[in-house]
């Protein structure tokens, strides 16, 4: 009959061991799950450029851009370059070419010509100098036909009646043109200062030869005006009996006091403006309408000359360089209208 046997220490111990460790091993395994559910359920976070990032990527991208097309663009022209100097050099070479055979056709020419004798020479230059004559003919014929072919641009003229210019007497308006711009001048009031600036200083003459004096302003303008003495010679006096001196106007021009004078044409040219203001106390068919044009303003001369004409009045043109002033003196000449 066998004996029973006791259990061994070291057999319980192991068991506990093992027992340990297999929980230890399940808590890892279900911590390892937890983690990667979190991990799989994290959300995820993207990097998104800023406003300035995104600016200066675009500025980058753009930089790069035009560095290549300008690149581009050099490699082409590079290539135009060499392709036009390639064409240069063939012309070149073919323009010699040419030179060359011309020279040796005309040295050929020369020597057979001097192979002839004095009536065949004549002869050769004849027919030689008739058929350049042709040559010219014919290139001067295929001009003609040439100019034949092109249909020349309708001109459209405009003609006014007297062609002719008559010297101005009678009533007279004097205008400015001007950067485009009318002014009326008041030409009776500076007329009418001179004479007063003459009274006046007629005195102060008797000891100077000469005097510079201004008036004004009158309608926009400032007058300067010189007066000058003249003693009658000691001849003048044996001759005629006739003595003392003689006190004239020299000359007088008008300074305007602004550059931006006048009306512009298209508000002359309309109702109520100055411009038709001033034309209305003048009587048409017996008026003239004297123009001071500077270069500037020679279209809206002629566009004037025909509103004028349209209302019967006759218009003269004092065309000025830039820079000069209106003026005159009594030496001057008379307006010439057509």
């Amino acid at each position: 009959m066998p004996r029973h046997r006791e259990p061994d220490i070291s057999d319980a111990g192991q068991d506990s061991f093992l027992d340990t460790l297999t929980n230890m091993v399940g808590v890892l395994i279900i911590l390892v799950m937890v983690v990667a559910m979190r991990a799989k359920n994290a959300p995820v976070t993207l990097s998104v450029p800023g406003p300035k990032q995104a600016a200066a990527q675009r500025e980058f991208e753009e930089d790069v851009s035009a560095e290549q097309t300008l690149h581009r663009e050099v490699l082409e022209t590079a290539a135009k370059i060499r392709a036009v100097n390639a064409t240069k050099q063939a012309r070149l070479a073919e323009r010699s070419r040419l030179s060359l055979m011309t020279a040796a056709a005309e040295k050929m020419l020369e020597s057979r010509r001097n192979e002839l004798n004095a009536s065949a020479q004549s002869d050769y230059d004849r027919r030689r100098r008739l058929a350049d004559a042709q040559a010219q003919l014919a290139e001067w014929e295929n001009q003609y036909a040439l100019a034949g072919r092109l249909q020349p641009e309708a001109v459209r003229v405009e003609n006014y009646p007297t062609p002719l210019s008559h010297t101005v007497h009678g009533e007279e308006l004097h205008l400015q043109l001007r950067a485009g711009r009318v002014t009326v001048l008041p030409w009776d009031d500076i007329l009418e200062t001179l004479k007063a600036e003459f009274a006046s200083h007629i005195n102060r003459m008797r000891t100077e030869t000469e005097y510079t004096g201004r008036a004004g302003p009158i309608g926009g303008f400032r007058l300067r005006y010189t007066l000058t003495r003249q003693d009658v010679s000691m001849r003048t006096y044996e001759a005629t009996g006739m003595g003392g001196s003689i006190v004239r106007l020299e000359q007088f021009q008008l300074l305007p006091v602004s550059t931006q004078m006048g009306e512009p044409l298209d508000v002359a040219l309309s109702y109520g403006s100055e411009f038709r203001e001033a034309l209305s106390r003048h009587r048409p068919g017996r008026s003239t309408v004297t123009a001071w044009v500077y270069p500037d303003s020679f279209d809206a001369y002629r566009r004037l000359r025909k509103e004028l004409y349209q209302l019967g009045y006759t218009m003269a043109g004092r065309p000025l360089p830039e820079g000069e002033l209106i003026g005159g003196s009594p030496g001057g000449s008379r307006s010439a209208a057509q």
